[in-house]
């Protein structure tokens, strides 16, 4: 027996294949129909759509066969998807390559096998679509046509059902924002308006200094209903994959400086003081809107979770190729539970020191930004006390 060689593009080949997410999920009709049809047209008692992964192939279709999976080291599809036409095996006890392969010299007793290979539409090749008898046998031109037409109905349904499924948890998330948001806005708007009818209400009564802790707690909710439908609207953009890219020579001080006062009242209600220390003429390769929109929702979550009067830094700094800017605080730092999963969508989020609330889905938003600009961003799980979040961006000679 022998084995095929890896394909050449071998992993770029098993992530096209785990892109598609379909290893080990439930049989589904729209595949067994194909296989079906493969099997009486080509007139075999066998046909299979065969995944080959790492060390086996795996069926998530078959037809006349029991088994689920083989080693891939035993697979004639595995041969299959180094060809680019349909692979054809007439007689396997004559071939060399198979004569004493366990399927062949056992059950599922192989003679004949033919193979169109499954190919994605980035060229890599994930599986095949095979016919299987137990008898030597040979297509004819009609039949092996049929094969390689069906092949490409095969992966035509695997990009549906991802789209499907893709498009089923962007509505499931959807209805996890509005509920959040139908929530977490209905307190800051009451608080809202029930301080201004106060203020409309008794306007001709009310002392300076009830009138300056009615206008603080104004301010406060005003804060919260501001972030909570920036975070929205940057997840929605996000997600309908509005956000263009324009990768331009950036300010790394510009932008932090720019940031920092957009967010002025946020801390000063806290009295929160911030220190920045920047390199002096630095600059990145950045998109500028995106930048800013990351940095100011590292602040926001910095400021949501630092007690009053307490320090928030940011710093940059030259790394080889890339500039790294990072913002710490001194609040509670983050949970170790939450670590793991902290730049996803769905994680939960935390009340800040004075109550403040939020999605949980910045962080999520922030590391889609910062890919788009060929950048990367982690926690620095060392830093204490509070948390420290760096984003690395390339290196720009000038802006």
């Amino acid at each position: 027996m022998i084995s095929a060689p890896l394909h050449p593009s071998e992993s770029a080949r098993l992530q096209a294949l785990k892109h598609f997410e379909v290893l080990d999920t439930a049989d589904e009709a729209a595949f067994d129909e194909i296989t079906l049809l493969a099997s009486t047209i080509c007139g075999t008692s066998i046909s299979l759509v065969s995944l080959v992964d790492h060390d086996r192939q795996w069926f998530k279709s078959r037809v006349g066969l029991d088994a689920a999976e083989t080693g891939r080291d035993i697979a004639f599809c595995s041969h299959a998807i180094l060809q680019e036409e349909v692979f054809e095996i007439q007689d396997a006890s004559t071939d060399i390559r198979f004569s004493d392969n366990p399927l062949v010299t056992q059950d599922p007793s192989i003679r004949f096998y033919a193979g169109a290979p499954l190919v994605t539409a980035s060229g890599h090749p994930i599986g095949t679509l095979c016919v299987i008898d137990q008898g030597p046998k040979k297509l004819t031109d009609d039949q092996t046509l049929a094969l390689k037409t069906l092949a490409k109905q095969v992966i035509s349904q695997m990009e549906l059902r991802l789209q499907n499924r893709q498009l089923a948890r962007m509505q499931k998330e959807q209805e996890q924002v509005m509920t959040m948001l139908a929530h977490d806005l209905r307190s800051p708007f009451n608080g809202i308006l029930s301080l201004s009818r106060i203020l409309h209400d008794k306007a001709d009564s009310v002392t300076p200094e009830r009138l300056q802790a009615l206008s603080s707690s104004i301010l406060e909710s005003s804060i919260k209903v501001y972030q909570l439908l920036d975070e929205l609207l940057q997840w929605s953009r996000n997600n309908m994959n509005a956000v263009s890219v324009n990768l331009v020579p950036t300010s790394v001080e510009q932008v932090v400086l720019d940031t920092i006062e957009f967010m002025h009242d946020a801390l000063s209600y806290k009295q929160i003081n911030i220190e920045h220390k920047l390199e002096p003429n630095l600059s990145v390769l950045a998109d500028q809107a995106l930048i800013k929109t990351v940095i100011r929702n590292l602040l926001s979550n910095a400021i949501k979770y630092s007690p009053e009067r307490s320090c928030i830094t940011i710093r940059s700094a030259k790394i080889n190729d890339q500039v790294e800017i990072s913002i710490s605080d001194e609040g509670t730092g983050v949970p170790k539970g939450s670590i793991p999963k902290l730049f996803h969508s769905h994680i939960h989020s935390e009340e800040g020191e004075a109550g403040e609330i939020g999605f949980g889905i910045g962080l999520h938003i922030c590391q889609a930004f910062i890919e788009k600009q060929k950048g990367q961003i982690w926690l620095d799980e060392t830093h204490q006390p509070g948390a420290r979040f760096v984003i690395s961006l390339p290196f720009s000679e000038g802006h």
